[in-house]
């Protein structure tokens, strides 16, 4: 599964929509353009850590109502950068940090302008989100 579909399909899932549906986005170039960037950056799960950060962070900024806890957030950044078994030098490890970066900055826009389209829904939506027991948001 690649970035698009894990990011899309989050996506859709918050808002309960099928990924199918979040496929036919009105920026749906954008996402394709911006994921081509991001191939072999990062792994699967390691996307899906971003995205989620992403989608939270894009939630609480368009939503009244939903603050991001910055904390928690830290505690998945520190383990992104990370490179378990790998002696590699300040320069590859800053490279990284930096694709990171940008991909989160990336993904998080895309979500911005997803959430603007339908607002009052990606809000009901996130707050569904927040309010579901058990479900490890990443907000106050």
């Amino acid at each position: 599964m690649n970035i698009k579909t894990l990011t899309l399909a989050l996506f859709a899932s918050a808002l309960s929509l099928s990924p199918a549906l979040a496929d036919k986005s009105p920026i749906d170039a954008a996402w394709k353009a911006a994921m081509m960037d991001f191939e072999g950056a990062l792994t699967d799960e390691q996307h899906t850590t971003v995205n989620r950060i992403a989608y939270h962070a894009a939630a609480a900024r368009l939503c009244d109502g939903l603050e991001l806890n910055v904390e928690e957030v830290g505690k998945q950044m520190d383990g992104l950068a990370d490179i378990p078994g790998d002696d590699a030098d300040d320069a590859h490890r800053m490279e990284r940090l930096t694709n990171i970066l940008v991909t989160l900055g990336t993904v998080k826009g895309l979500i911005l302008a997803e959430g603007s389209l339908d607002k009052d829904k990606f809000c009901t939506a996130a707050m569904a989100a927040k309010a579901e027991e058990g479900s490890g948001h990443l907000w106050k």
